[in-house]
């Protein structure tokens, strides 16, 4: 991409330092040293305030990127797809193990209503539970070192299209921890499913 050169050439046409750069413009002196190395790149918003500063349309900025961005987009949304797929899989085997093991081995245990099945039941669950925990983190992962949702707001401004406003969003702040949150809750249910169908096949027994 070509904005890092554009905005370091534009702060160097100014005599601007990075931190005088990044006071005007009201963000932090690592965030305009990311955005001029390519490591991450600026909203809409900071777009605007760099224009206005630089003298520059938003056009003259980003020309040439968006072609890129909505190619980085394409890939790592196909990454993403196939990370969220394995994910769910796991969920679902973990949770069809679980009631399958129930219903073929009754063998009693010290444990209140709970059969040796249901006790390697929750196990497999349990131990296919981490990798889908582990898939769902890599997946925030790419969102956070290619900051796809700020791409996202980019390409929809310079088409002409509504830009969306998930700034404030969990997801935007704590993508680590929204990606748990998600799949703990997941997990959750399924295990509650499981249990379900469990009391289900003991009813019909």
């Amino acid at each position: 991409m070509e904005l890092p050169d554009r905005l370091k050439a534009n702060r160097e046409r100014l005599g601007l330092s990075q931190e005088d750069v990044a006071h005007t413009i009201f963000v932090s002196r690592q965030t305009m040293s990311s955005w001029e190395n390519g490591k991450t790149y600026p909203d809409v918003q900071s777009l605007l305030l760099l224009s206005q500063l630089f003298g520059a349309s938003l056009d003259e900025l980003v020309k040439g990127d968006v072609v890129s961005m909505k190619e980085m987009i394409s890939k790592d949304a196909l990454v993403m797809e196939r990370l969220s797929i394995g994910s769910i899989m796991l969920i679902l085997m973990g949770v069809a193990c679980m009631v399958g093991l129930h219903a073929v081995w009754q063998d009693p245990t010290p444990i209140p209503f709970m059969t040796a099945g249901s006790l390697a039941g929750i196990g497999i669950m349990v131990a296919c539970w981490i990798p889908a925990l582990l898939l769902s983190l890599r997946i925030e992962r790419i969102k956070k070192n290619h900051d796809l949702v700020t791409y996202r707001e980019i390409s929809a401004f310079m088409e002409g299209e509504e830009v969306p406003e998930d700034g404030e969003a969990l997801s935007r702040r704590r993508p680590l921890l929204a990606s748990a949150v998600k799949l703990i809750c997941g997990a959750g249910f399924g295990m509650i499913a499981g249990f379900v169908l469990v009391i289900v096949v003991n009813a019909l027994n």
